[in-house]
């Protein structure tokens, strides 16, 4: 009895085991349907659904499964995404970091997120709501809050990480740590790369700050030393040894590769890919202008900016303080680590050679760079791209540059740059323009259902010539010769200018071919006719004159040819497809004897794009694209728009001063009676707004007969520093400043040269610091800086009411961009003051820090040769700034 007890006790024990292990079995198998249930609810689009299980699995998760815990994670992100929750998301990512805090795999997953999240949104009641939302607040971005709290996630699982050797061997490890090294770098992107010199604190969040957080602008430079030297980040030996960002991602990269020694390649080419976008020649493609016309002469070769003469360990590069050539460190060489890439043949070796190729393209290198296409494509024959890039270098290869109008029986001239080739062919065969304007009438008379705008741009009847084969515009041949080419060495372009025989007027398809090379063409117009349009009030201008001399031709005939596309689809029927009629107007005028014909810009016309075409008794034949006529009354909005000419007592206040002003209000308008103002004892509402924008005064004030305003405040004790605005409401004002002020114990002078000196030359300047009793000052640091920009002096006839509304205010000239030279000689119109102009970046020449001298007195002294070979035609201004 006793034994069969036992025996009951025992299988009972059993069948407890075996029914906790199908528990334990049944249990996986719910949460792994569940997981599977969740996915395909999300991958029906059941967002909502698929979410609220997703939350289950992420934060109450029944095993400890990591890899599939992150999936959930993110695929919860992409649920309130497309549900557009993004508002809920922080505090979901938060909840799951927390659950999670010693799962590297899940904290990793949580840290990306900070990356890949939005960062915008709107400050509500106190509260950051991320995303878009309707109803008002104020609009942040959280860009750097999220950087940083990501670094302390990615920091966090790190930790973890580093306690468990095995898994240190892992792709999800190495994920994580290239992760954790990108968004480091992402504080100091290559558009800002100074800011990789700065240690992100860890210890709390930054601020949300104002505004979306889109940064534009140019691409800053890379950052240097006091010495004017480009800054590199050294590896040290733990992350809190690190002195920055950049020694923080370069000690993430290394600990990457000490992990997983077989991705070395990847930490190498990572490391060539920021090098170079921070010293490669590349940098330097602003200047592309440059570079493109240096030749092979004496001057040039010398030059310090000649790109095929850098060696391996060298590069020239745009920095902060402006273009240097400097030698690369050895452990800094991007070329030394792209090699070793390639050389090594593991991972994306092909990709890295590919660079090292076109970083020798870029340095005007070419033997190096199409040695090493034809060696990629010997690689790998499926790839046709390189071997194509070989031959573009290697082979005869001719262009026919792009040429302006050019003047009748003059001998039209063509550039053609070419390298490689001996020989080229060029045959000319003249266009048949009467032909091709007669069939554009004739196609818009049609009434097509659908306008083919390449064919109304006869501009681009080169294109069409040359892609779409229209041949039948072309006449016989009109000219054939050949020229002898001298090529340069090493596969460098060479431009020459071709005097071609076309001397009559009309339009010619030029056609170049290299010997054993490429085909190319381009259309030359040879002009001896110009049309001349300009707007005037309530009608347009047309002016015919010989394109050579200028002078009017009378009894032209003009023809105006017009057409305009409407619409025949009645208002508020949906979803029809549109429908149209072209409806055009042909007429024709003669030129006075001023070679002037005019075409009213009434209601009728405006709404027609106009073709003129211009013919004489003799043959002479020109035309006008389709442009629009328009009535210039435009400029009386200008010239009857009300100003304000605003004038104070003196500049600079200090607070418990009166301020005494005065404005002046009136209208552009020549007519204007002198002796009396349309504003005469009118009431005007002044006010005055301290530098945060706060009103601070106001009051009522009426004009004098002349239209002017006088009036006085006094700024209170303990007033708000800086700039005021003074204003009369709805029509405009000034500024005035207010500053507190102490007396300078010395005065700090620099003495440069007074008249302009010759490019090129060296400059002296003498910085001079003298106390106000006169002995010299002795004992100081001197920090100077010398500042280039081109300079240029704008001038304008001065007219009536310049002391009013400034110069060139009456300037409202037409920008003839079109006409041949007119960007060689034209003047140009002034830009508004009110549109906004990128301020030019000034460049650093020099910049140093040394003792004052005994005399009180440190000499400067700086050359401009490099201004001179990058802007040798144009003036520049040197600022010298002394501190």
């Amino acid at each position: 009895m006793i034994a069969r007890q036992r025996w009951t006790f025992a299988t009972l024990l059993i069948l407890l085991a075996a029914l906790a292990g199908f528990g334990q079995l049944t249990a996986a198998m719910a949460e792994g349907d569940s997981r599977q249930q969740a996915r395909k609810l999300m991958d029906d689009g059941n967002f909502k659904e698929a979410l609220e299980q997703l939350r289950k699995l992420t934060l109450e998760p029944p095993d400890d499964n990591s890899r599939e815990i992150a999936e959930d994670f993110r695929r919860a992100l992409t649920c309130f995404q497309q549900l557009n929750w993004v508002h809920e998301i922080d505090e979901y990512r938060e909840a799951v970091a927390g659950r999670h805090e010693v799962d590297w795999i899940v904290l990793g997953a949580v840290a990306q997120s900070y990356v890949t999240v939005e960062h915008q949104g709107f400050m509500i009641a106190g509260q950051f709501h991320r995303g878009q939302h309707r109803g008002g607040g104020k609009v942040v971005h959280a860009t750097a809050r999220d950087r940083v709290r990501a670094l302390q996630l990615f920091n966090q699982a790190l930790e973890v990480l580093q306690e468990h050797e095995d898994a240190q061997k892992t792709s999800e490890a190495a994920e994580l740590v290239s992760h954790f090294a990108q968004a480091v770098m992402s504080g100091g992107n290559h558009q800002q790369p100074w800011r990789l010199q700065l240690l992100t604190e860890l210890n709390h969040l930054p601020d949300f700050e104002e505004g979306w957080g889109y940064h534009g602008g140019e691409t800053v430079g890379a950052p240097v030393d006091e010495d004017g030297d480009p800054i590199f980040y050294d590896q040290p030996d733990s992350w809190k040894e690190a002195e920055n960002d950049g020694e923080r991602w370069r000690w993430l990269l290394a600990l990457r590769t000490e992990w997983q020694p077989d991705l070395q390649w990847k930490e190498q080419r990572e490391r060539a890919d920021f090098l170079l976008s921070q010293f490669g020649v590349q940098t330097l493609a602003e200047y592309n202008w440059w570079f493109a016309r240096q030749t092979d002469d004496a001057d040039t070769t010398k030059s310090l900016f000649v790109l095929h003469t850098l060696g391996d360990d060298e590069t020239i590069a745009k920095l902060a303080s402006g273009i240097k050539r400097f030698k690369l460190p050895e452990d800094h060489n991007y070329i030394s680590l792209y090699r070793k890439v390639a050389e090594g043949r593991e991972g994306d070796w092909k990709s890295a050679k590919a660079m090292l190729a076109q970083e020798y393209e870029n340095r005007r290198q070419y033997p190096r760079a199409a040695e090493l296409w034809k060696e990629l494509a010997e690689a790998d024959d499926s790839q046709a791209h390189y071997r194509e890039r070989a031959q573009q270098i290697t082979g005869n290869w001719g262009r026919l540059e792009p040429v302006m109008t050019q003047p009748a029986g003059k001998g039209a001239t063509i550039d053609y740059r070419f390298r490689n080739g001996k020989r080229v062919a060029f045959t000319a065969q003249a266009i048949k323009l009467p032909q091709l304007l007669a069939d554009l009438k004739e196609y818009l008379k049609s009434n097509p259902r659908q306008l083919n705008w390449d064919q109304l741009n006869i501009e681009s009847l080169g294109y069409r010539l040359v892609t779409e084969g229209q041949d039948k515009y072309l006449a016989e041949q009109s000219a054939k010769w050949e020229l002898e080419l001298d090529p340069r060495d090493n596969h460098f372009d060479r431009r020459l200018t071709v005097t071609t025989p076309l001397q009559k007027a009309g339009a010619y398809l030029v056609t170049a071919k290299m010997e054993g090379g490429n085909t190319h063409r381009v259309v030359v117009w040879i002009a001896d006719t110009a049309i001349v349009k300009k707007p005037l009030e309530k009608k347009a201008l047309y002016y015919v004159a010989d394109a050579v001399t200028g002078k009017p031709l009378p009894k032209c005939n003009v023809e105006f040819f017009g057409y305009w596309q409407e619409s025949l689809n009645k208002e508020g029927t949906p979803q029809q497809t549109p429908v149209y009629r072209i409806n055009t107007k042909n007429f024709a005028e003669l030129t006075d004897a001023a070679g002037m014909v005019q075409l009213p810009a009434d209601e009728a016309n405006r709404r027609f794009q106009w073709l003129a075409i211009a013919r004489t008794p003799e043959g002479r034949l020109a035309y006008l694209g389709f442009t629009g006529v328009w009535t210039g009354e435009y400029h009386n909005a200008q010239y009857r728009q009300v100003k304000v000419f605003t004038i104070t007592d003196r500049p600079v206040y200090r607070p418990a001063q009166e301020v005494n002003f005065k404005f002046w209000v009136a209208t552009a308008q020549y007519d204007q009676q002198a002796e009396t103002s349309p504003f005469a004892n009118q009431s005007f509402l002044v006010e005055i707004h301290n530098p945060r924008n706060e009103k601070v005064h106001s009051t009522q004030l009426t004009a004098d007969a002349y239209g002017g305003i006088a009036g006085k405040w006094t700024l209170p004790e303990g007033a708000t520093l800086g700039q005021y605005r003074l204003t009369v409401v709805n029509h405009g004002g000034g500024t005035f400043r207010v500053e507190e002020y102490k007396k300078p114990e010395y005065e700090v002078t620099i003495d440069a040269p007074d008249k302009p000196v010759k490019l090129g030359d060296k400059i002296t300047a003498k910085i001079t610091a003298k106390y106000y009793f006169g002995e010299p000052v002795t004992e100081a640091r001197v920090k100077y800086k010398v500042l280039r920009t081109t300079h240029d002096e704008p001038w304008f006839p001065p007219g009536p009411w310049d002391w009013l509304y400034g110069r060139g205010y009456w300037w409202f000239a037409e920008d003839y961009t079109w006409y041949p030279g007119w960007e060689r000689w034209g003047a140009p119109r002034p830009v508004a003051r009110w549109i906004w102009r990128q301020p030019e970046q000034p460049e650093v020449v020099a910049e140093q820090e040394v003792d004052i001298g005994e005399d009180g007195t440190v000499e400067v002294v700086f050359d401009t040769s490099a201004a001179k070979q990058f802007y040798p035609d144009e003036d520049h201004s040197y600022q010298i700034q002394a501190e």
